[in-house]
């Protein structure tokens, strides 16, 4: 599991993963504004990881390095709230994220990694848009903010990252009518 964007969507439980350890990026999923992330573990390995500094009595955990302070830590406490109501509609993500790539693999392009996929960040395979751009001189990223689509990194056309997170059922087929139109150009 990729926890850098699991943690602050999905439910991520140590418990169920029966993992020693779970780290989380704040800044990928749960809207910190910098570069923070979390910690988790069995409690029989607190004692040692969180041990305190011996040689600085006021710093206050010894391995991990400087404490984080200011915004970073106060833009990830204040999405706590969110974030906990955030995932527990993660079933229904799945269900979007599902629907949107059944509606892309209609069009020619192909889900690569997991089927069926458990997550809202997906991979494509687009040769016919690839083709098309390559004839055609555009850039998905392109024709993707024309209609006022983001996300998609500038320059990408075969291969692509994608995420419908958050997005409603209006907006996954506004998103699928989008890619439609892009195939339906013209050579």
């Amino acid at each position: 599991m990729n926890a850098a964007y699991a943690i602050g969507r999905m439910p991520v439980s140590t418990r169920e993963l029966d993992a020693d350890f779970i780290v989380g990026s704040g800044h990928k999923s749960m809207a910190s504004c910098g570069h923070i992330g979390l910690l988790g573990m069995k409690i029989e390995f607190a004692e040692q990881v969180c041990k305190k500094s011996t040689l600085y009595k006021i710093k206050e955990i010894e391995e991990l390095g400087c404490t984080v302070r200011g915004a970073s830590i106060m833009t990830m406490m204040a999405s706590f709230p969110k974030v906990y109501e955030r995932i527990k509609n993660w079933e229904e993500e799945v269900k979007k994220t599902r629907l949107l790539v059944e509606n892309l693999e209609k069009l020619g392009l192909k889900q690569l990694g997991q089927k069926p996929h458990n997550h809202d960040l997906l991979f494509f395979e687009a040769p016919n848009i690839y083709e098309i751009s390559k004839k055609r001189r555009f850039f998905l990223y392109e024709e993707l903010k024309k209609r006022k689509i983001r996300g998609i990194k500038p320059g990408l056309n075969k291969h692509f990252k994608l995420s419908c997170f958050g997005l409603s059922y209006d907006e996954i087929a506004y998103v699928s009518q989008a890619f439609s139109e892009l195939q339906n150009q013209e050579v």
